[in-house]
């Protein structure tokens, strides 16, 4: 595989080619007549040369609030500058300066993205960071560039005041906000998402959007405090969605703030007790299988040491000892790591698709026009009454090839849903044992939740599962597309005006309903979110399992009561603990059932809306090429009008280098793609 910075240097010449062969006058711009098509595939272009210049890995930080996921955020991008001061009582002091908002309370409000740009003129970049904001409706604002702390946190934080806000957007609600850097350290987009539950639907979109766009996690948990049990729902979540993501993306766990936590405690550092107790932790409740999901444990990181180390540095005096206890250019090393195993030749791979298709298209417009003025005139006429015939075959078979894909598709769907049958009882069998173990206290419920994460995982992608049986019925399914579609436009016909091409489904443009792209995984993802612990339906028992601690059914020391009467209500507190313990394990083990009809219905779903996708692309395919013959047909007409056939020699002298120009950058375009390797997704 080729390595990922030469690849990405290649790509970048690659598509500064393609933009200066949309855009020359000596290119397709005069030649087509759609002019205004061709600059925002150019813009496209040039937007892509940025993504290949910034963002080669999609990262997503969770954890609790203030844990720190925002200052680590600018420390990882090298946009933390250490300030240092003197209080009002002449004490000395530090203040840290950072792209985002950040403090010992809680400050994200919203989802936030922090995205490298490059250096790139597209960008306009008159400063170090830009931020962008997106209020509700979906209206996108630009807000400025290198601005006060306090504007930022106006936007972006809980305790900022809106009155640092432009006068215009006081009263509008922020969905999200993104600051654009210019000189990031790593080409990484970062997301900084408030948690794992929001209250405001729009902020939860965008944060499940994140989870699934994120090659990799970073969970921050402070050095100020050990993981709790409140903590384990969101890390439960990111185990269910590690175990289901296609090859297990990787989890990065830090312990940030190390420099608050350095008092000695029991003959060591604070923050060494936190960080062996964190790994415990994740040991105990999440320790098994393989131990993919815990990696090496919590890395101890210190962003702040890190820029005190440069403030040094840049004053002459020694900083590199601090540089190196931060910790944080070993973590930059893991996902440098993770770009380099794959991460990044997958972006450059997108890229270089999305190009491939924006030139593809208009270069087969110039190589039809091409064939079209290339045509004896005795041909003309005999040729558009072939087109005609075509384009009316064409108009009438598309209904046909829909209904066709249609019946097909329920037919694979039936047959990839047949193990679900069997599911329940496969569950049960694991789970009730689990089950009537314990009182489904909270660490109880986490038990029998991760082991169901787990049974479910293996289940949905072993040899019979579901998720195998649809891959195969998709791809069986995609082969009858191209067959319908080469039966139809006579792909295999020989040499003919408006020749049809072979349905090519690396790149999809993105749909108006937001589905995406053909993938077994969004099928595992979406069914397990519905039967792991993500299920609306685990709240259900909360009420019953939170009172079963044995603190709940202790006798309060200070009451007055006869020792008879204590020990009478301490025996029918127990009746009613066991009573209850028994109804919260019925209703667990109902819960099963439930799951599994919810997650059939929802492997339902997904398979519909990716078969779909699959037709749309056929149909966008089929009238793609009516599109063509159309264009050709009226080439045809204007060429049998004119007075004579000079023009058609001028445009063929001209369309023939260009149309070679275009072809062989489609051709470059798909042997770099080739070059970064086999995706993994269904194509």
């Amino acid at each position: 595989m080729m390595p990922v910075e030469e690849a990405q240097d290649e790509l970048k010449h690659l598509l500064s080619r393609c933009e200066r062969w949309l855009c020359d006058e000596d290119g397709p711009r005069d030649l087509l007549d759609d002019t205004a098509g061709l600059t925002g595939d150019a813009a496209r272009v040039e937007a892509l040369r940025t993504r290949v210049l910034s963002s080669m890995l999609n990262v997503a930080l969770l954890g609790r609030q203030s844990s720190g996921k925002s200052f680590l955020i600018s420390g990882l991008q090298g946009g933390l500058e250490y300030i240092p001061i003197t209080d009002e009582d002449g004490m000395p002091s530090a203040e840290f300066l950072g792209v985002l908002p950040s403090s010992a309370r809680p400050t994200t409000a919203c989802p936030c993205t922090v995205i490298p740009v490059g250096d790139e003129p597209a960008e306009e970049a008159t400063g170090r960071a830009r931020l962008r904001a997106r209020f509700a409706g979906g209206r996108v604002e630009d807000i400025g560039t290198d601005l006060p702390p306090a504007v930022v946190s106006a936007y972006g934080a809980v305790d900022g005041d809106i009155t640092n806000r432009r006068r215009e957007h006081m009263n509008l609600r922020v969905e999200s906000i993104e600051v654009l850097l210019t000189d990031a350290r790593l080409p990484v987009k970062l997301f900084d998402l408030p948690g794992s539950e929001s209250p405001i639907e729009e902020h939860e979109i965008i944060m499940r959007e994140a989870w699934a766009k994120a090659d990799c996690f970073i969970y921050v948990s402070h050095a100020t405090s050990a993981l709790t049990a409140n903590e384990l729902q969101l890390i439960r979540d990111l185990y269910a969605h590690h175990m289901q993501s296609n090859a297990n993306k990787k989890v990065l766990w830090v312990l940030s703030g190390i420099d608050l936590a350095t008092q000695r405690e029991q003959g060591q550092a604070a923050w060494k007790s936190v960080l062996a107790t964190n790994n415990a932790y994740l040991r105990t409740h999440f320790g098994s299988p393989g131990g993919q999901f815990i990696g090496e444990g919590f890395l101890p990181v210190s962003a702040a040491w890190e820029a005190e180390g440069e403030f040094k540095k840049a004053q002459g005096e020694d900083g590199e000892t601090l540089g190196r206890l931060s910790g944080m250019e070993t973590l930059r090393d893991h996902l440098r790591n993770l770009m380099e195993s794959g991460a990044g030749h997958a972006h450059l791979r997108q890229v270089a698709d999305e190009a491939r298709w924006l030139v593809r298209r208009r270069q087969r417009q110039l190589a039809d026009m091409l064939d079209t003025h290339q045509l004896a005139v005795e041909d003309l006429e005999v040729q558009m009454g072939s087109l005609r015939n075509r384009i009316a075959g064409a108009e009438t078979s598309l209904e046909h090839i829909r209904t066709e894909l249609g019946r097909e598709l329920q037919r694979r769907i039936r047959s990839a849903r047949g193990p679900f049958g069997g599911l329940a009882d496969l569950l049960h069998q694991q789970l009730d044992p689990l089950i009537d173990r314990g009182n489904l206290s909270a660490e109880h419920a986490n038990e029998v939740d991760v082991l169901q994460v787990q049974l479910f995982s293996r289940w949905m992608t072993s040899p019979d599962g579901p998720a195998t049986l649809w891959e195969r019925e998709l791809r069986a399914f995609d082969t009858s597309a191209r067959q319908l579609l080469r039966a139809d436009l006579g792909v295999d016909t020989g040499p003919q005006l408006v020749a049809p091409e072979p349905l090519d489904t690396s790149y999809f443009p993105m749909q108006t309903d937001g589905r995406q792209p053909l993938t077994a995984y969004g099928v595992v993802q979406a069914a397990a979110n519905t039967l792991g612990v993500a299920s609306p339906l685990a709240a259900g028992a909360v009420w019953l399992t939170t009172s079963l601690s044995l603190a709940t059914i202790a006798v309060p020391a200070g009451a007055a009561v006869l020792a008879a009467i204590a020990i009478a209500k301490v025996t029918d507190l127990l009746k009613d603990r066991e009573t209850q313990v028994q109804r919260a394990r019925q209703e667990r083990k109902e819960m099963i059932d439930e799951h599994v009809k919810q997650a059939r219905n929802a492997f339902e779903r997904v398979t519909q809306s990716q078969g779909r996708l699959l037709i749309d692309a056929v149909e966008q395919h089929h009238a793609g090429h009516q599109a063509r013959l159309k264009s050709t047909l009226a080439q045809i007409m204007e060429r049998i009008n004119a007075e004579d056939t000079v023009r058609s020699r001028a445009v063929i002298d001209r369309l023939t280098p260009v149309n070679q120009a275009g072809q062989a950058l489609v051709t470059e375009l798909q042997d770099l793609r080739d070059a970064l390797g086999n995706d993994l997704t269904i194509r």
